[in-house]
């Protein structure tokens, strides 16, 4: 099923995304569907990893979690790259972490959450002592959770990312002739003012020219 899904199993997966909650009783009423094959069909897309587990969306607010903050770090060595993960995936505040290329060399990032910018000082305070010697820089962007105006909306992407594989999946089942056939017809017309034949199945008309008279 790598990289296909049935339109049940699309549909399974965006009300999830939507409403992790919902009962396989209540995804088989609104999929106008039996109980047996929701099951079944989650349990699939469980077995399969496409879902990976079940988690809340926290209000931040409410919690006292105010302070967003995106890190990005410049590791002095290979090693420190290492150690950095690793400190990074054992931290309780850091929500994510990751390699990758920045500007200015940078090659981590880390998004962290605080209760205010006092706490974001002291955790980053903890982490210079610790990789002292090790970082050339780091460069910090800061959010209010407050000022958010999209969190995390799993099923937007998945719902775009879902259509994209439906669409390749039905270019896939064109027949070669007909993958060829729209191929040609992408290609622009160098001639210009003639038609290209592949575009239309009317035959064009050829005009004769007027007759002059003929000089006697």
């Amino acid at each position: 099923m790598k990289g296909t899904f049935t339109s049940r199993e699309r549909s399974i997966l965006l009300e999830l995304a939507k409403n992790a909650r919902l009962s396989d009783r209540d995804l088989a009423a609104k999929l106008k569907t039996s109980q047996p094959t929701v099951t079944r069909l989650r349990s699939r897309l469980m077995n399969e990893k496409y879902i990976d587990r079940f988690i809340i969306l926290p209000n931040l607010t409410k919690l006292g979690l105010r302070f967003w903050a995106v890190t990005t770090i410049k590791p002095s060595s290979p090693g420190a790259v290492k150690k950095i993960l690793q400190w990074a995936h054992e931290s309780p505040q850091v929500l994510l972490a990751g390699e990758g290329e920045g500007m200015r060399m940078h090659s981590i990032l880390l998004e962290s959450i605080h209760a205010d910018f006092s706490q974001y000082q002291e955790f980053i305070r903890d982490f210079k002592e610790k990789f002292a010697g090790q970082v050339s820089d780091l460069n910090p962007f800061f959010l209010d959770s407050q000022n958010m105006t999209k969190f995390y909306h799993w099923h937007s992407i998945l719902e775009n990312r879902l259509l994209q594989l439906k669409l390749e999946d039905g270019e896939k089942k064109l027949s070669r002739g007909e993958r060829f056939r729209q191929a040609l017809e992408k290609i622009p017309n160098p001639l210009g003012g003639i038609q290209n034949p592949l575009k239309s199945k009317e035959t064009r008309e050829i005009k004769e020219p007027p007759a002059g008279n003929e000089e006697e």
